[in-house]
Formats: C-alpha cells, structure tokens, sequence
C-alpha cells in the first residue's frame, strides 16, 4: 500500500516541496480554507491550552482539522488529568495525531532538504519552552 500523501501546506512548512519540488508541483491544495482559529468557547482551559499547543506544534492545520484537533484536545487534557484513561482512549488518540499527520512516524517521512542544516523558516515555527 502506497504512502499517504502529504498535505501541501505541512509539504511546505517542513521542506518535503523543496527536497521533491517534482512530487508536490501538481498538488491540488484546497480552496477555501481558513486559519485554524480559536478554540470552540465551550472548550474547558486544558483543552484550549492543548489547543494551543497544537496549534504550535502543527503549523499546517487549518479549518478543515477543527473537528479532529477538538477530539485531540479532549483526549491530550484527559490524559495530562488521567494518565490512567483505557486502551480504547489512547488508541483513538493515536489516531487522531496520525490523521493530523503529527506522529513520529510523519516526521520521519517529511525531513528537511539535503545540505541545509536548518530551514529558515524554523524562527518561524518553533515551539516555545514552557
């Protein structure tokens, strides 16, 4: 079975369109897309504070991830509250962070571009320490 496709946008933020300018040329990218956005106002402060983080983490997210990301968020503050939550819980979390391409297993597939040592967008896209 064939990898999925990266999006076009995580495509640019991590280099991949630079390193294979080929494979990403014909790239249909969504219309219509907004930012991420704020987090829903019915969201509890872990959960916002995990959105957040996501939304550092994971620069290519957009509008389109607002329902998976609000899943993710329920799931990260339940763990940070409950690092005893079931199988089932963590299981479907771990989904969620695949489908938001943000496992370790994406990273690996999406590096940065031979001969660069950092990319210079990196200023832009770190995570701040906490």
């Amino acid at each position: 079975m064939a990898n999925p496709r990266t999006p076009a946008a995580k495509a640019a933020v991590s280099g991949a369109a630079m390193k294979n300018p080929q494979r990403h040329k014909a790239r249909n990218v969504p219309k219509g897309t907004r930012a991420l956005g704020q987090p829903y106002a019915r969201m509890t402060p872990g959960q916002v504070e995990a959105w957040e983080e996501f939304r550092e983490e994971l620069p290519w997210l957009n509008s389109a991830h607002r329902a998976l990301l609000q899943l993710a968020c329920v799931l990260r503050d339940r763990l940070n509250n409950d690092p005893e939550m079931g199988v089932n819980a963590l299981s479907a979390y771990s989904s969620i962070l695949s489908k938001l391409a943000a496992t370790p297993v994406d990273e690996t597939k999406v590096g940065t571009p031979d001969g660069e040592d950092e990319d210079p967008t990196d200023q832009f896209f770190r995570a701040r320490p906490h």
